[in-house]
C-alpha cells in the first residue's frame, strides 16, 4: 500500500508543479497592460492630449468607449495605453489666446474707469438739480425717436435754477415743440437747456450763477402737462444728464 500512496502523492505533486509553471508562463506571455490616466483639464482636446503621449485619436477613444471627440469633458479620468507616465498637456491655443484676452479685457476694465464714471466724476459736483420735482421721462429711446433730455414734472410757475455757471446763448420761443427755452453755455465744452418755461426770466447774453433762478416751470410748445425738459450737452452731443446731477 505504501508505494501506491507514494505514487499518488508525486502525481499530485506533478500536477501542482505543472500549473504553477503555467500560469508564470502565461504572466510572463500576457503581461498586465502598460499604461496611465490622464486627467482631462480645461482646454485639453483629445487631439492635443493625442499629440502629447504619442498615441493616436481612435486608439483612446476605442479604449475610453467614445464615440466622438467632443464628448471629452473637464475632470474625466482618460486611459492612456502604452505609456509609463502622465505628461504635461498644455491647452489648445485657441483656448489660451481667449483665457489671456478675457484677463486682458479684465485687468482693463480695473485699471480705466468707464465714460460714464469719468463723467460722474468730473461733473456731479458741477451741476446742480434745475427744479424740484419728479423725474417723469428719462434720457434715451422712445418709441421710433430718441429722448434727449430728463423731464422732471413740476407745478407751473415753479422756479427754475441755473445747474452752474454760465452764459445765456439763448432765451426764447425753441425749435419745433421746446416752447420757451433758454441755453447756457458752461466751462469745459458744456451746454444745459431748460426747455417747455412759462417764462424766461433772463436775456441772451447775460452772465448767470449756479442756482439762479433761469425761467419758471410750464408746458409750452409740445408738452403734455407743467415739466422741466433738461438737457445736457458736451459741445453739441446730447448726454444723459444723470451722469452730471449729484
Amino acid at each position: 500500500m505504501a508505494p501506491i500512496r507514494l505514487l499518488k502523492w508525486a502525481a499530485l505533486l506533478a500536477a501542482v508543479l505543472f500549473l504553477t509553471s503555467c500560469s508564470v508562463l502565461d504572466a510572463w506571455r500576457y503581461p498586465a497592460p502598460q499604461g496611465v490616466y490622464h486627467t482631462v483639464s480645461k482646454g485639453q482636446t483629445l487631439y492635443s492630449i493625442s499629440q502629447a503621449y504619442g498615441v493616436k485619436v481612435r486608439v483612446l477613444m476605442r479604449v475610453n468607449g467614445l464615440e466622438n471627440p467632443t464628448q471629452l469633458r473637464a475632470g474625466r479620468h482618460l486611459w492612456i495605453p502604452g505609456v509609463d507616465r502622465v505628461k504635461h498637456v498644455p491647452p489648445t491655443v485657441g483656448y489660451a489666446k481667449k483665457k489671456s484676452q478675457r484677463k486682458q479685457r479684465t485687468a482693463s476694465r480695473k485699471r480705466k474707469p468707464t465714460d460714464k464714471r469719468v463723467a460722474r466724476k468730473a461733473f456731479s459736483k458741477y451741476l446742480i438739480w434745475p427744479v424740484n420735482g419728479v423725474i417723469t421721462s428719462r434720457f434715451g429711446p422712445r418709441g421710433r425717436s430718441t429722448h434727449e433730455g430728463l423731464d422732471i414734472g413740476a407745478s407751473t410757475g415753479t422756479p427754475v435754477f441755473a445747474a452752474a455757471d454760465g452764459l445765456v446763448k439763448f432765451s426764447g420761443w425753441g425749435p419745433t415743440g421746446y416752447g420757451r427755452m433758454v441755453i447756457i453755455k458752461h466751462p469745459n465744452h458744456l451746454t444745459t437747456v431748460y426747455a417747455h418755461n412759462s417764462e424766461n426770466l433772463v436775456k441772451k447774453g447775460q452772465k448767470v450763477t449756479k442756482g439762479q433762478i433761469i425761467a419758471k416751470v410750464g408746458a409750452t410748445g409740445r408738452a403734455s402737462g407743467p415739466h422741466l425738459h433738461f438737457e445736457v450737452r458736451n459741445d453739441t452731443h446730447p448726454k444723459d444728464p444723470l451722469l452730471y446731477l449729484p
